[in-house]
């Protein structure tokens, strides 16, 4: 150890002395931990899914807290308001009628007239959720399995015209469903597939389960996040009843299996048969509040400037989205340590905290709407209750409760040089390992304080086998563990709370580890920041990663990409899916929109340095 860093030990232990003096018994904090989490991430919440009553007495849980505490609302709530998307479904109008040309001996093909038959939405189709409202009409077409890929030398769209055409595409691939396995594994999604037939002018797509014991059982329609702009009208039908529409009932298994056994496209269009289609999704738009409590600094000098302490408080619900429970029974997704842990982690830091305020004012926002993608966090930094520019750092509390090894990891590392020399002393102190992960953005709410040029630190004590599921309880936390996160990172945030210089603010590197930043199946890297917000214009990224080719061509924040070598690119799965065909060193032509004008930029794909 150097005399610097023992020297740095010294003042760093004065400087916090006087706060150990109004510290909690290590048992007394442990089991208030234990109650926040036992009662948040209780059967009674029903998961804290935004919109609901569960996440509802949760906000008044916290916001009453705040309130014992002595933590002020801002202009009088604690409660910022915002509506977001929770899910879609049926509208009044949704139609689909099968015409079937009747061939009359003696009578010209034009001058037949078709029967009619009209089939009930969800009892023999639904919308997809990712479809476009509106109406398609036109002949049938059957295109395998939807696939088009040179590397694979494999397209079930060669020697077929689809334009103005309803296509029926098999979900799965020549080599089955499993994505692990199979070769065609970059093929499988229905995003994919949909994105593929638009691009071949597809008017409208049918999916239609391959073969197996449930393939006449409807996927039931399910809200994804970017659920919108996809581009095309989608459904998925009944297998049984779309067979009939083939030129013999038993005419699609035969089919199927022949390009099972060859991996060869088998592609034609179904004679004298058309479909009429209208779709009418309506999206499930709930209310939903962040939370919002402050705590004012004592000093006059520097009580204007904010630390924020954060952590999301939503999840799952009983599995609306990103669940991995694939079982028959609904079971509510409780989320203990997703962020149960993370929520108890702040609302004792402003306990301690309101005990003792430090020199700087202290923020303390809990966040809705993070696991359907930052929603929370990203409304918050662009209509603040505080000032942007007064915020001197974030830092957020995001799965802290299962802590193993002693080992805590802190990512956006590398968003201030100011981190190292206190953090590393900390915890040395409180005998904690950090793992240092430099990069400011991440799936989580500091990438909304980050793309703010804040410096950010996100506190996290790794994945776990019951992430997203419904085993995520309280009985499974580390009370311990969380209780010595919240000790060290107490000192932390005191630390910048009373250093009368605020923490620089510094962009990440290329060669640090780049969380979400874009990279092709065949190694292409593009470097865009995801915005997961759905937007009618195409694609919208929230940033750049510093070093990457988007970078390097100036894009900018809040661009909206909406081609890439003349292939429309309507929300982030086309944009991946485009990305994916191309290799290091290819330039595509890249057309976005910014402040409402459209501007071409060439972008330079590279190749991802090794961290």
């Amino acid at each position: 150890m150097n005399k610097f860093k023992r020297l740095f030990i010294v003042l760093i232990g004065l400087s916090l002395s006087v706060s150990f003096l109004y510290s909690q018994s290590n048992e007394e904090l442990i089991k208030k931990i234990e109650n926040h989490i036992k009662y948040l991430a209780s059967d009674e919440l029903e998961g804290r899914f935004p919109g609901t009553p569960g996440i509802e007495k949760a906000a008044e849980y916290i916001a009453n807290y705040f309130k014992s505490l002595g933590i002020q609302p801002v202009n009088g709530s604690y409660f910022q308001t915002l509506k977001v998307v929770t899910g879609t479904k049926l509208g009044a109008n949704n139609k689909l009628e099968v015409n079937v040309l009747v061939p009359k001996p003696g009578i010209p093909k034009d001058m037949w007239k078709p029967a009619t038959k009209k089939w009930d939405a969800q009892q023999l189709w639904i919308p997809i959720s990712f479809s476009e409202n509106g109406s398609a009409t036109g002949d049938i077409a059957f295109v395998g399995y939807g696939i088009s890929s040179d590397k694979l030398q494999y397209d079930d769209y060669k020697d077929i015209d689809v334009n103005n055409k309803i296509v029926i595409i098999l979900t799965g691939s020549p080599e089955g469903e499993n994505e692990e396995k199979s070769k065609f594994n970059n093929y499988l999604s229905l995003r994919y597939k949909a994105k593929n037939a638009r691009d071949h002018g597809a008017a409208a797509v049918i999916f239609v389960k391959s073969q197996g014991d449930s393939a006449d059982v409807l996927i039931p329609l399910k809200w994804e996040q970017m659920n919108k702009n996809s581009g095309v009208i989608a459904i998925q039908a009944n297998r049984t009843a779309l067979s009939k529409l083939f030129p013999n009932e038993s005419q699609l298994n035969p089919v199927e299996k022949e390009i099972n056994k060859t991996k060869k496209p088998k592609s034609f269009v179904i004679p004298n048969t058309s479909i009429a289609l209208t779709i009418d999704l309506v999206d499930d738009e709930k209310e939903t509040k962040n939370i919002v409590g402050i705590l004012k600094g004592k000093n006059p000098k520097l009580s204007e400037e904010y630390l924020v302490l954060g952590a999301h408080y939503d999840h799952l619900g009983w599995g609306q989205v990103g669940s991995i429970y694939r079982g028959k029974t609904p079971m509510v997704h409780n989320g203990a340590d997703d962020n149960a842990s993370g929520v108890a982690g702040v609302m004792e830091l402003a306990a301690k905290f309101a005990t003792n305020p430090p020199e700087r004012s202290m923020a303390f926002i809990l966040f809705t709407g993070e696991e359907l993608g930052l929603l929370g966090s990203s409304h918050y930094v662009d209509s603040p209750l505080i000032p942007m520019e007064k915020v001197v750092m974030m830092m957020n509390f995001d799965m802290i409760g299962r802590m193993k090894d002693n080992q805590v990891q802190i990512f956006g590392f590398g968003s201030s040089p100011d981190f190292t020399a206190p953090v590393d002393s900390l915890a040395l102190i409180d005998s904690v390992k950090i793992v240092k992960l430099a990069d400011g953005f991440g799936p989580s709410d500091h990438s909304s304080f980050y793309k703010k040029n804040i410096p950010v630190m996100h506190i996290f004590t790794g994945v776990h086998a019951d992430y997203h599921s419904p085993k995520d309880d309280w009985d499974l936390i580390n009370y311990p563990g969380e209780a010595k996160i919240i000790d060290l990172f107490e000192k932390i945030a005191r630390h910048f709370a009373n250093n009368s210089e605020k923490p620089k603010f510094e962009k990440v590197k290329e060669e640090a580890k780049d969380q979400q930043s874009t990279r092709g199946g065949n190694g292409a890297w593009f470097g865009i920041v995801p915005n997961f917000e759905d937007n009618p214009k195409g694609c919208k990224i929230s940033g750049t990663s510093p070093g990457s080719p988007a970078q390097k061509a100036g894009l900018l924040e809040n661009d909206i990409i909406t081609t890439i070598n003349g292939k429309q690119v309507k929300n982030l799965h086309d944009f991946m899916y485009t990305v994916n065909e191309y290799k290091p060193g290819d330039v595509l032509d890249v057309k976005l929109i910014r402040n409402d004008k459209e501007i071409d930029v060439k972008v330079t794909l590279a190749k991802r340095k090794k961290d």
